[in-house]
């Protein structure tokens, strides 16, 4: 089991994997697409102040709100080089996926990005995996993102790219949390050295997710999760969370209150137990 050290610190800092060469993905950043209709701006901004300690933002071209990211940025002070921002494109064409490259540097207003994915495997032979991950290839060349991966692809999705791929992908965002884990993508991703990363950490919390459809349930209600929560004195979203980083996954978290996030950022002053990670690993029971 990968356990991050516990840090004992007196201000926010948060640990980062690398997922390249030079480019060190946070374990912990804010994602803009939940659907919470929450101020993009104003939560991008929050995040990334001192007081805070954010550093990573995870937006997307279909979330639409890439200007609102930008201003955000842009009102926190920080410059891009103290900023990860991470985006992701649809699965198109290959002319539709140069577009939608271009349109989202424009709207965050920056020249490059640390890491832009394919959004979903396309659906409806609407474009094609090959062609998208081709225009993302070129825009790597091209010093528009520094590192390239997927999202929602499964092993034989990732199987199926790779066969034609120049560049593997770096990352893999899928749902995950106590509640819901896939655990042979998982694994599988782990031999090929691409990071999995975590959406929907909380399986969307009482706010609901496409979790729930897969069997699971709001993390913050799971019985397990509430007893080691009070075990540690903190709060069930901290263990949730925790679960998934000591296992060496980063993850997004959607969240739009100061208080919440400096909780989620905190993970790093408690470590869960060997029985306490199985206990929470055997909450979910594949169907």
């Amino acid at each position: 089991m990968f356990i991050l050290p516990c840090l004992m610190l007196s201000s926010v800092e948060t640990p980062t994997i690398q997922i390249a060469p030079g480019v060190n993905l946070p374990f912990v950043v804010l994602g803009t697409g939940s659907g919470q209709h929450g101020d993009v701006a104003n939560a991008t901004a929050t995040w990334l102040s001192s007081s805070t300690g954010g550093v990573g933002i995870d937006t997307a071209y279909d979330y639409d709100d890439e200007v609102a990211v930008g201003t955000g940025v842009k009102a926190s002070g920080k410059s891009g080089a103290d900023v990860f921002i991470e985006t992701k494109i649809p699965c198109s064409t290959y002319r539709k996926a140069k577009q939608a490259i271009a349109s989202n540097l424009q709207q965050l207003g920056v020249g490059i990005v640390d890491l832009t994915l394919i959004h979903t495997p396309c659906q409806y032979g609407r474009g094609s995996v090959k062609e998208t991950w081709k225009a993302l290839e070129e825009a790597h060349t091209a010093g528009q993102t520094k590192a390239i991966g997927v999202s929602h692809f499964l092993q034989a999705d990732l199987e199926a790219l790779m066969k034609t791929a120049t560049i593997k992908p770096a990352v893999n965002q899928c749902e995950l949390s106590v509640s819901y884990h896939d655990d042979a993508t998982i694994a599988y991703c782990k031999q090929q050295g691409i990071v999995y990363q975590s959406f929907s950490p909380l399986c969307g919390g009482f706010n609901g997710s496409s979790c729930s459809m897969r069997g699971g349930k709001n993390v913050l209600t799971v019985p397990q999760v509430q007893q080691i929560a009070a075990a540690h004195s903190v709060v069930a979203a901290q263990v949730g969370l925790k679960w998934i980083v000591q296992q060496g996954l980063p993850l997004t978290t959607a969240v739009w209150r100061q208080d919440y996030m400096v909780e989620d950022l905190d993970l790093w002053s408690f470590n869960l137990t060997a029985a306490e990670m199985a206990t929470l690993s055997s909450v979910y029971k594949p169907h």
